[in-house]
């Protein structure tokens, strides 16, 4: 298994009860994982927001970002409406990390 995916995995663990979150980054052609700090005032069981240094952080340090990674602790392994607009929003692929199964599962963004 990929390094990025079991760091994801176990960043997981170590934020539940509360939803992880982070960045799937690219530098030098190898994939890596980004923790993030949720930083989510309302509810962070159910919902995510990525600490703005933690991003800036990763965004000066890699060569691309390609993807934000989280989880659902509280929730259904599949991707909410918020998840999905979020996506699109940011024009970049989600991936949802469920550490139990050690399962992934992604979107792209819709381009309309």
């Amino acid at each position: 298994m990929e390094q990025w995916k079991l760091d994801a995995f176990n960043h997981a663990v170590k934020c539940q009860p509360f939803e992880c979150c982070g960045i799937l980054a690219k530098n030098d052609n190898k994939l890596e994982y980004w923790e993030c700090k949720n930083i989510a005032k309302d509810n962070p069981e159910y919902s995510f927001v990525i600490d703005p240094l933690d991003w800036a952080d990763c965004e000066d340090s890699v060569d691309q970002i390609v993807g934000i990674v989280h989880s659902h602790p509280e929730g259904e392994f599949k991707f909410s409406d918020n998840d999905i607009a979020s996506c699109n929003y940011l024009d970049v692929p989600f991936y949802l990390v469920e550490p139990s199964t050690q399962s992934i599962i992604h979107i792209e963004p819709q381009k309309i």
